[in-house]
């Protein structure tokens, strides 16, 4: 069900940005001009096994001054991937990554597979005939063996995403590109108001004045055309609940999440004994330890889940805020080291799911399935850390039903060509897709992430320059 969406926009603004997005592909910048002899190379990279693989021959790149005529970009960009880490590799700089469990999703730097954990590698590609030295995101998708090659299956089951949150745009450096420095007045009319509350300030922006998302892209011969661009507000980000959870417990929240403890995968959940691989911690796992390939965890500033199930998936640290464990005494990085602060006691683990048994749940829709939660009214959730029985502690609830959960953010569906495209998503066009808590309008005044996100399938995307656009004034 498609759900309207309202936004802060003038109609005749909203008129214009319609008009410019249907008339985006008739122009000449939308295909390669076929009078160019700008020279590109064929990537010849395949995701699928040789025998069923079609070489992707690249794309030449495009005029992408005619494609954005008319167009103003916010002065930060989402992900434009010039951004060097300490290692002087470029990458897509705060970026994260999340799948199903089924598949591994890579980062193709320069013709070597990287996984992607936070922070994937870019490679070099030309997409505007002015580019000189441009790079871009190149992302694949497939079942890896236990030396990390690709043997040849898809995503199976919901498929996976990239991120970027908007608090490492507002945040002052090296934590982010400092577009909202905490405490400083005035404000740019981007940023969250002075009255917000703190988990909204720390990681919002305010895009009421602004059009929507752009972004360039393409995919290969062999990957699912469909592309999701998803934004998300503090009426249904996991993150902001996770922080107003870890701030006091007992108070309302926008929505609420929930963490599932079963396998995704049709496997069994079964102990594994990490032995001597060195690849993950002993634990509870989706599969066979006796045939299957062990399981594998990306590490880095952030945690990329693994097919963890059981105790084992209770007590993975919420991944947005896993280096956190570090230094329990550290605030979250996304403030700059002010403002918001997580209790000790809470910093980096979930508290909502940590200790908490695998337990099943039956929804009122008749779905069912197995959830971090205690279902015992007496295990009131401090004694998990004190081993003392708190009267005042409070007891878990039951797992949320879909209409209050988190996670349904607006969006809207690409359909990639294997050629390079300029394409601008408005607020106005973005819908909630109905699995999750509905709202009668999109907030976007508190923008809180964006993410590109695909279903089961091949994956073998090209992206370039993430940003926020609006018509030119």
């Amino acid at each position: 069900m498609v759900v309207r969406t309202v936004t802060r926009q003038l109609p005749n603004r909203a008129h214009l940005q319609h008009a410019l997005l249907a008339g985006l592909c008739a122009l000449a910048a939308c295909t390669p001009n076929s009078g160019l002899k700008t020279p590109y190379a064929a990537t010849g990279f395949c995701v699928k096994p040789t025998d069923i693989c079609t070489p992707d021959p690249g794309a030449p790149p495009v005029d992408c001054a005619a494609a954005e005529k008319g167009i103003e970009f916010f002065p930060y960009s989402i992900a434009d991937f010039e951004k060097q880490n300490g290692d002087g590799v470029n990458v897509g700089q705060f970026m994260y990554s999340y799948t199903d469990g089924t598949a591994q999703v890579y980062a193709n730097h320069y013709g070597m597979k990287d996984p992607v954990g936070y922070e994937p590698k870019s490679t070099s590609a030309n997409v505007c005939t002015s580019d000189t030295q441009n790079h871009v995101l190149h992302v694949t998708g497939g079942h890896v063996d236990s030396n990390g090659q690709i043997i040849g299956a898809p995503f199976l089951s919901w498929g996976g995403g990239l991120g970027v949150a908007m608090a490492h745009l507002t945040a002052t450096p090296p934590s982010g590109l400092g577009a909202c420095p905490w405490g400083h007045i005035p404000q740019p009319d981007y940023c969250p108001p002075s009255d917000a509350d703190e988990a909204v300030a720390t990681t919002t922006l305010d895009l009421s004045q602004w059009d929507g998302v752009a972004v360039w892209a393409r995919r290969a011969p062999d990957s699912q055309p469909l592309l999701r661009v998803l934004v998300g507000n503090k009426y249904v980000d996991e993150d902001i609940s996770f922080l107003e959870y870890s701030a006091d417990a007992s108070k309302p929240r926008y929505c609420e999440r929930v963490r599932e403890c079963d396998c995704q995968n049709a496997k069994a959940c079964n102990w594994w004994n990490t032995g001597n691989s060195g690849l993950y911690q002993s634990g509870y796992y989706c599969g066979d330890p006796a045939a299957d390939p062990p399981p594998m965890t990306i590490s880095g500033a952030g945690v990329q889940a693994t097919n963890s199930c059981d105790h084992t998936q209770c007590d993975q640290p919420y991944p947005a805020y896993a280096d956190m464990n570090q230094d329990p005494n550290r605030p979250t990085p996304l403030s700059g080291g002010t403002g918001l602060q997580l209790p000790p006691q809470s910093t980096g683990t979930d508290m909502q799911y940590y200790k908490r048994p695998c337990t099943p749940y039956a929804f009122r829709s008749g779905s069912q399935g197995s959830y971090c939660w205690d279902p015992d009214p007496n295990h009131r959730y401090s004694i998990r850390y004190t081993g003392v029985l708190d009267p005042n502690g409070i007891p878990d609830s039951p797992p949320a039903e879909s209409d209050q959960q988190c996670g349904d953010y607006w969006t809207f569906p690409l359909h990639l060509t294997t050629e390079w495209q300029l394409y601008l998503v408005p607020f106005t066009t973005m819908y909630q897709q109905g699995w999750a808590k509905r709202w009668s309008f999109f907030d976007t005044a508190s923008v809180s992430v964006v993410r590109l996100t695909w279903d089961k399938g091949w994956v073998d995307y090209w992206i370039d320059n993430l940003r926020f656009y609006r018509v030119r004034r």
